[in-house]
C-alpha cells in the first residue's frame, strides 16, 4: 500500500477547502451580483417609463395619438432603449424600433397585461419582434384614475449579461488569486509543521546506522519540540545500551574464542546459537555460517546428536564421552546442561566438549610402554634366570657348557643394562627439559658430529661401511653438546645398523637460513610409509625380530627425540623401503 507524504495529507485538504469555498462564495456572489443587477435594472427600466409617462401624459388621448410614435421612436433613439406605448385594448401606439401598424396587438404580453392589471409589470422572455431576449418594464397610464395606456421599456438581455459577465470574470480571477494564494500559504503552513517530522526522521535513520546526533533537531511548535528532544534522549540511551551489549557481546566472545574446550549453545528446536573457534575446529565449519542451521546439519555424528537431545531433555548437568571420527579418531569430554531465561523457562542447552585425544593417546602409549618395557625387561631377565637355573641344576659340572650358559647371561645382563641406562637417560632428559634446567651454551655443530663419527667409527669399519662427514664452517646452535652426540651417535649407528655392508653413510651438518642442520642419511633398507607415523615411540619396531637380532633397545629413536624437543629443536625423517633414510635434526642457529 502506497503511503501519501503529511506534507500532502496537510496541505491538500487545506487547498480543496479553500478551492471549494471559494468557488461556492463565487458561485453565490456571482448570483447575488446577477440577481442585483436585474433588480437594478428592472428598478431603472421602471423609471425610464415613468419618464416616457410623462413625455406622452398629453399625447395619450385619441384626439393626439398621431403625436405618439414620433415620440417613442425619438425617446427610444436618445436612450438607447425599445419604447413601445400601447392602447388599453393592445394596439401599439408607438413603437421605436418598429412600424406600429405592422405590430401584433399586444394586450396579451405579460408585462401589459400584468400592468394593466396592477399598474406595473415585468418580464424577461424573447422578442418575435426585434428576436432577441428581452427584459420589459411596463408601466400603466393613469392620470385620472382610468386607464389611458401602457408604456413599456425593453432592453436587450445581451448587454445586461454582458454587464453580469464582467463581473462573474472580475469575482473569478480574485477567487483564482485568493486560491492560490491560499494555496500557497497551505503548503507553507504544512511545511512548517512536516519539515521538524522529516527531521525526527533523519535523525532516527542516524541513531539506526549507530550514529547519535550531538543535539535534537529544531522544531517548529512545543509539542514536536517534546518529541523531539525526547528521540533524542532515546537516542543517547539505545547508543550507551547498544555500547554496552556490544561491549559484553565482545567480552563473551574473547571468552569463547579463547577457551581450548569447543562451546556450543542450541535452542529448543536444536539449531545453533552459538558455536566458538575451537568448535569450529571440532566440527570442521566456519562459527558464523553455523549458527541458525541445525545440528544435524552442523556436525554429522550421531551421537552427538544424540547427547544434545539428553541435553535438551535433561534437569541437569549431564556428561558423556564421544568419538569424532575425522581423518584421526578424536575423543571428545563432553558436559551438556539446559539453559534457561529468568523465567526459569526451557530456552535450549549448552555443550562443552574437552578434546581428550591426547589423554587418550598418552594413556595408550603409556599402556603400551608399560608393557613393552615389561616384555623387554622380561627376556633378558627370563633368560639369564634359565641359565642360571641350568647351571644350579648341575650343568655347571660341564665345562664347556657352564661357560656358555655364563657369556649367554652376561650378554642378556648387558642388554638389561642398557635398556635401564637408556631409561634413565630418557627419564633425566625429560625430567630437566621440565625444570628447565638443561645447560644449553653455543656449541659448534661440527665439533659434535666429529666426537659422534668417533664413537661409531669401529662398527663402522666391522661393516665395511664408509662414513662420510660434511660440516660447513661456523654452523653453532645453543643446544647441549653431550646430548646432541648422544642423538647423532644413535643415528648413526641405526643407519649402521640397517645398511648392508660396503655402503656409504653421510653426517652433515649445515646451515638452513635461520636453523642449524644435522642429517644422517644411509643407503640401507628404508622403511614403509605406514611406519613412519610411530617411528619414534618407545620400544616401537619397524621389523621386531630383525631389530632384536640387531641387538637394539627399541628407545634409541625415542632417545633422539626427547633429546631434540627438549632443546627446542624437531627431528624429520624421509624414506622409502630400498632407497635409505634420512633423518634430520633441526636447531635454532646461534
Amino acid at each position: 500500500m502506497t503511503r501519501v507524504r503529511l506534507l500532502w495529507q496537510i496541505a491538500l485538504p487545506l487547498v480543496v477547502l479553500v478551492i471549494v469555498s471559494l468557488g461556492a462564495l463565487t458561485w453565490g456572489a456571482s448570483g447575488m451580483v446577477h440577481d442585483f443587477h436585474l433588480d437594478r435594472t428592472r428598478e431603472d427600466l421602471f423609471a425610464r417609463a415613468a419618464l416616457v409617462e410623462h413625455a406622452l401624459a398629453e399625447a395619450l388621448p385619441a384626439a393626439r395619438r398621431h403625436e405618439i410614435d414620433p415620440v417613442a421612436k425619438r425617446l427610444g433613439s436618445l436612450a438607447g432603449m425599445r419604447v413601445t406605448v400601447i392602447a388599453p385594448d393592445g394596439t401599439v401606439l408607438g413603437e421605436s424600433d418598429r412600424d406600429p401598424v405592422l405590430l401584433d396587438n399586444h394586450a396579451g404580453r405579460p408585462e401589459v397585461a400584468e400592468a394593466l392589471q396592477h399598474g406595473q409589470g415585468t418580464a424577461i422572455r424573447f422578442s418575435d419582434t426585434v428576436e432577441v431576449p428581452m427584459m420589459y418594464a411596463a408601466r400603466a397610464v393613469r392620470p385620472a384614475g382610468a386607464v389611458l395606456g401602457v408604456v413599456r421599456i425593453g432592453l436587450p438581455l445581451a448587454s445586461l449579461e454582458g454587464a453580469v459577465s464582467t463581473l462573474q470574470m472580475r469575482a473569478a480571477i480574485a477567487a483564482l488569486v485568493l486560491a492560490t494564494a491560499a494555496t500557497a500559504l497551505g503548503l507553507w503552513i504544512a511545511r512548517r509543521i512536516t519539515r521538524p517530522l522529516e527531521d525526527l526522521e533523519v535523525m532516527a535513520e542516524s541513531c539506526m546506522a549507530g550514529e547519535v546526533p550531538a543535539r535534537a533537531p529544531a522544531a517548529g511548535s512545543s509539542e514536536i519540540a517534546r518529541v523531539a528532544e525526547a528521540v533524542h534522549r532515546l537516542a543517547h540511551e539505545l547508543d550507551a545500551r547498544i555500547r554496552s551489549l556490544v561491549a559484553e557481546r565482545n567480552e563473551q566472545q574473547a571468552v569463547l574464542g579463547s577457551m581450548v574446550e569447543a562451546v556450543l549453545a542450541v535452542d529448543t528446536r536444536e539449531r545453533v546459537m552459538a558455536l566458538n573457534a575451537a568448535g569450529a575446529d571440532v566440527f570442521g565449519v566456519d562459527p558464523e555460517s553455523a549458527v541458525g542451521r541445525s545440528i544435524q546439519e552442523v556436525a554429522r555424528n550421531s551421537d552427538l546428536h544424540r547427547f544434545v537431545a539428553e541435553a535438551l531433555a535433561a534437569d541437569g548437568p549431564i556428561e558423556r564421552e564421544l568419538a569424532v571420527h575425522a581423518e584421526a579418531p578424536r575423543y571428545l569430554q563432553a558436559h551438556g546442561a539446559p539453559v534457561r531465561d529468568r523465567d526459569g523457562v526451557r530456552i535450549g542447552a549448552v555443550v562443552v566438549l574437552n578434546d581428550i585425544t591426547r589423554m587418550r593417546l598418552l594413556e595408550t602409549v603409556r599402556r603400551d610402554f608399560v608393557a613393552n618395557v615389561s616384555h623387554e625387561l622380561k627376556t633378558p631377565v627370563t633368560s639369564i634366570k634359565g641359565f642360571l637355573e641350568t647351571l644350579l641344576g648341575g650343568a655347571i659340572d660341564d665345562v664347556d657348557n657352564r661357560r656358555r650358559f655364563l657369556e649367554i647371561a652376561s650378554r642378556q645382563a648387558d642388554r638389561l643394562g642398557a635398556i635401564i641406562d637408556d631409561l634413565l637417560l630418557l627419564s633425566r632428559v625429560e625430567q630437566e627439559s621440565d625444570q628447565q634446567t638443561l645447560e644449553r651454551p653455543v656449541t659448534s655443530l661440527a665439533t659434535v658430529v666429529s666426537e659422534a663419527v668417533d664413537v661409531c667409527a669401529l662398527d663402522a669399519e666391522r661393516k665395511k661401511i664408509e662414513l662420510r662427514v660434511q660440516c660447513g664452517d661456523g654452523v653453532q646452535a645453543r643446544v647441549n653438546g653431550a646430548l646432541v652426540e648422544q642423538a647423532v651417535v644413535n643415528l648413526i649407528g641405526n643407519a649402521i645398523k640397517y645398511s648392508e655392508e660396503g655402503s656409504t653413510v653421510d653426517v652433515e651438518a649445515r646451515r638452513d637460513g635461520a636453523d642449524a642442520v644435522i642429517e644422517v642419511r644411509d643407503r640401507g633398507v628404508g622403511i614403509e610409509a605406514e611406519h613412519l607415523p610411530r617411528l619414534f615411540e618407545r620400544f616401537y619396531r619397524v621389523d621386531k625380530a630383525r631389530s632384536r637380532a640387531l641387538g637394539g633397545t627399541g628407545l634409541g629413536l625415542a632417545i633422539v627425540k626427547h633429546i631434540v624437543q627438549a632443546q627446542g629443536g624437531t627431528v624429520t625423517v624421509a624414506s622409502r623401503p630400498g632407497s635409505g633414510s634420512t633423518f634430520a635434526l633441526r636447531f635454532a642457529a646461534a
